[in-house]
């Protein structure tokens, strides 16, 4: 897809910038999913948005809603990026990241329904190779 491969060679200064689209949908996932899950929440944030972690990977939504997923600090001299997503119709768009190394809060908007999976790994600074990566099965409908 490519507005996946555009958005994986971005610079991440432009990468992480509102507008970015990250699309999701269609009946092929990039990886399996990663844990169970009913898709319920690991919290609600204080604004009411449902903030989904690693330890709750499955993400159920309506339309129109915002959702966070809130990745864990990276180990010293890495960074989390978004690096994959499946092909298809419908999905998220990347509304803003909390920190520069991708800790902290991921903050998605939905675009229409579809399912999908989000990759995000951890790679080390000026390094191509992920030393761990988080799989969040998506669904939008």
């Amino acid at each position: 897809m490519r507005e996946a491969a555009t958005l994986a060679a971005m610079p991440r200064a432009r990468m992480f910038t509102p507008l970015a689209l990250v699309l999701i949908a269609g009946g092929t996932l990039l990886l399996g999913g990663c844990g169970g899950g009913d898709g319920t929440p690991a919290r609600t944030s204080p604004e009411g948005l449902a903030v989904y972690t690693p330890d709750t990977t499955v993400i159920r939504v309506a339309p129109g809603p915002r959702f966070i997923i809130d990745m864990p600090r990276p180990d010293d001299g890495a960074e989390w990026r978004l690096m994959g997503v499946s092909d298809g119709t419908g999905g998220v768009s990347l509304k803003g990241m909390a920190a520069a190394d991708g800790s902290g809060a991921w903050t998605f908007d939905t675009i229409g329904a579809g399912s999908g999976t989000l990759e995000f790994q951890q790679i080390p600074v000026d390094e191509q190779e992920p030393t761990d990566t988080m799989t969040f099965e998506v669904t939008v409908s």
